[in-house]
């Protein structure tokens, strides 16, 4: 559990150090992700932060080396990595706002706080919805036409026990998983 718990706090200070220097993508690279992402998943990504934009590009060109991810499902995969964390936006936070979302989880409890996401208006239920980034970008993804893979990867990409209702193979479960950070 420790080591589970410091390899959580590298991930968080390396996204933190990440954001403060995302920059706007290139021409190159948006046209990369307008080459994978659908129209409904387009408009999604197009909502998302520089920084949670530069983060998908970081997780999906991680991803494509793995190789794992290689065949006719290339792309699909390659977008669930991009909108892996889509529902962040639904927080409205920026980046300090963020660090103070993600200690207030640390210290209520993960489970407690994802509660406060249905919470009508006040802020903690903007905290709820950043810590239940993973449910708010599904369903937001899905309100959007997004592909099912896609969707079910936002759900799940912090929840390994939700990995093989995902109807994505193991293999690419934990190759987006490694290519994001996680443990």
């Amino acid at each position: 559990m420790k080591v589970r718990r410091a390899h959580r706090a590298r991930h968080l200070v390396t996204r933190y150090v990440g954001s403060l220097r995302a920059h706007t993508l290139d021409d190159a690279t948006a046209a990369w992700v307008a080459a994978t992402l659908e129209p409904g998943e387009q408009r999604v990504w197009d909502g998302m932060e520089r920084a949670d934009r530069a983060e998908g590009v970081a997780v999906a060109r991680a991803f494509e080396t793995t190789g794992v991810g290689a065949g006719p499902r290339a792309d699909e995969w390659r977008a669930a990595a991009l909108l892996h964390d889509a529902g962040k936006q639904k927080s409205g936070y920026g980046t300090f706002g963020r660090v103070v979302a993600t200690v207030v989880t640390a210290g209520a409890g993960r489970k407690r706080v994802r509660g406060w996401a249905g919470r009508p208006g006040d802020g903690r239920a903007r905290v709820g919805r950043y810590a239940a980034h993973d449910d708010v970008g599904a369903e937001l993804l899905r309100a959007a036409g997004a592909r099912p893979a896609v969707v079910a990867w936002a759900a799940a990409h912090h929840r390994p026990d939700r990995w093989a209702g995902t109807g994505l193979p193991d293999s690419v479960c934990r190759a987006l998983a490694d290519a994001d950070g996680e443990p």
